[in-house]
């Protein structure tokens, strides 16, 4: 039975699935597509083989998983400051993502005279990644009863860190750009995890324990 404990942690694990099986398929369909040197967003570009389903039918709908979390970690959370802003910053995050989703990138997301659309996608992606990075700093100081627990500490800033270095590191010009992306997303996604993980361990009305 699905219960607001179980909807907090599974509506990031479906839009880490949603994600992952959008890309793996759509990476067989793109032909000589590359996980390693091609963004992710390559495979919703203008002129990509299935462009158009993929943003509409796999990135958009992961953002909708993601302002679902969202939802579901305010009702569960205590409503401090620090944590109704972190909580904002990932609603910026997938509403900047799902903008960059609605307008595709140029086709393999290096054009030397950018469109419109090509010029949006970017201004919304990377900031909508850093909103996502700056997200798991401020949780990970802000839910006042699971942030004294020093392993979740522990943890969400060595996720974030490693965010911080491979968000620097989405270089165009780089030959494994799209290891340094798929890094990012997936640990953005396993902290999103985590903390919907430790929210449910340590709530309120359960007993606290000493760590975890």
């Amino acid at each position: 039975m699905l219960n607001r404990q179980n909807l907090l942690l599974a509506f990031p694990i479906l839009s880490l699935v949603w994600f992952a099986g959008t890309i793996i398929v759509a990476g067989l369909y793109y032909p000589e597509y590359s996980h390693i040197t091609q963004f992710i967003s390559e495979l919703g570009a203008t002129g990509s083989p299935h462009g158009e389903y993929v943003n509409y039918l796999g990135f958009i709908p992961t953002e909708l998983f993601i302002l679902a979390f969202v939802f579901t970690s305010f009702l569960a959370v205590p409503k401090t400051k620090k944590n109704i802003t972190g909580l904002s910053f990932i609603v910026v995050y997938a509403v900047t993502l799902g903008i960059s989703a609605l307008y595709p990138c140029d086709f393999e997301c290096r054009p030397v005279e950018p469109t419109i659309s090509h010029n949006i996608h970017m201004l919304s992606a990377f900031p909508g990644y850093f909103c996502g990075i700056i997200s798991i700093f401020i949780l990970s100081s802000g839910s006042s009863f699971i942030s004294q627990y020093k392993v979740y500490k522990f943890v969400s800033l060595t996720i974030g860190v490693t965010c911080i270095y491979a968000f620097l590191n989405l270089d165009p010009n780089s030959l494994v750009v799209g290891v340094y992306q798929r890094s990012l997303d997936l640990m953005i996604y396993l902290w999103f995890i985590y903390f919907a993980y430790s929210v449910n361990q340590h709530l309120p009305n359960k007993p606290l324990k000493h760590d975890f």
